[in-house]
């Protein structure tokens, strides 16, 4: 007998340009594909979900590591980072010194 699986569509993300792809795991900037790492993508799924909103590191963390923030502001920032420069556009996530990130798209 087959088994059912009930799976729902992720909905595409777009913000200007930029597209993502969930179901597929697929960025695009201006069409072009953008490779990203698993956590790269997770991160920016996230902070495109909340567009406006400033989450913090270990939010961010907690989040996509699914584990306890413990000392992960490095390994947020490291992934911010590569986010910026693989967007071409810095200025798409922005950081709120003293309090976290957040997408302005």
């Amino acid at each position: 007998m087959p088994v059912q699986m009930n799976i729902e569509r992720q909905p595409v993300i777009q913000c200007g340009s930029l597209t993502i792809d969930q179901q597929c795991c697929m960025v695009k900037l201006a069409g072009e594909e953008i490779a990203l790492y698993p956590k790269e993508f997770d991160v920016l799924c996230l902070l495109t979900k909340y567009p406006g909103w400033v989450l913090s590191p270990a939010q961010i963390y907690m989040a996509v590591w699914q584990e306890d923030a413990v000392s992960c502001e490095h390994v947020v920032y490291n992934v911010i980072c590569q986010l910026r420069r693989k967007l071409k556009n810095p200025d798409m996530i922005q950081t709120v010194i003293g309090r976290g990130y957040k997408f302005v798209g």
